[in-house]
């Protein structure tokens, strides 16, 4: 059988690439993205970095350890939910940085991480989850929940990741090609340098790439464990492939419009 994070993309090539593609972050990568606009994505990013915190623990409460130990110095001979295990720790310790890092870049660049949607009915002036991030979060509560595999949990907490990455890389691309517009600050851009000099190279870094590819080889360890057996594994197949559909859905509808 294919490997489930192999699979999963295919199954959506042509939402997947719009939704890491969007013309927001080829704006980003190029400086064009305003402080007003760059707070208000920002702020509901935070939100559902938040949300990704109690996501990761309803995760933690499926996993069920071996009661009998592995095999001493040997990662190879670790059961899988010593790596789940191991994975979904780090997972928590990264969204935790991840938070101070907003922090810390937000108040380097004056940006303010209580910005209310714009032009959207009934968020004027009003600062709390948008639409597509309430998706998000009600999703993590979905996917966590106690009639919801450990597996499926997986998927969606891989999908988030490496559309998030897959998105930034495509970002990064632009770093070297200048911003053309009338901003001040750093070379032109508009937000005076927040995503091109801090966010966008911690978005798109090689230690991010080793995470989420971490997180990959998990669920395909276990898929190809869960995903056996006729009509049990297509039913479960299925499940993770609404999921991935899913992210995909509202990873597009998260970006901004730009144009």
């Amino acid at each position: 059988m294919q490997n489930l994070t192999t699979h999963l993309p295919t199954t959506t090539p042509t939402s997947l690439h719009r939704a890491t593609t969007h013309p927001f972050l080829r704006r980003a990568g190029s400086g064009q993205i305003p402080k007003p606009l760059l707070s208000q994505w920002l702020s509901q990013d935070r939100l559902y970095a938040q949300s990704y915190v109690r996501f990761i623990g309803l995760l933690l409460a499926k996993v069920h350890l071996p009661r009998t130990p592995s095999p001493a110095n040997d990662e190879n001979g670790k059961a899988i939910q010593e790596k789940i295990l191991d994975i979904l720790i780090s997972a928590l310790t990264n969204i935790r940085t991840e938070l101070g890092f907003f922090e810390d870049v937000a108040r380097e660049y004056e940006l303010d991480l209580n910005t209310p949607l714009a032009g959207l009915e009934g968020y004027e002036g009003r600062f709390s989850a948008g639409p597509i991030t309430q998706g998000y979060i009600d999703m993590f509560v979905s996917a966590g929940s106690a009639g919801t595999s450990l597996l499926e949990g997986l998927v969606v907490l891989w999908a988030t990741e490496v559309c998030y990455l897959r998105a930034w890389r495509g970002a990064a691309v632009y770093l070297d090609r200048g911003s053309g517009g009338d901003g001040d600050g750093d070379g032109g851009d508009l937000d005076g340098g927040a995503l091109r000099k801090r966010f966008i190279p911690n978005w798109a870094s090689e230690e991010f790439g080793v995470f989420v590819q971490e997180i990959g080889d998990v669920v395909d360890e276990l898929g190809m464990v869960e995903l056996q057996g006729g009509k049990d594994g297509e039913d479960a197949l299925a499940k993770c492939e609404r999921w991935w559909r899913q992210v995909v859905w509202l990873e597009e509808r998260f970006w901004p419009d730009v144009e």
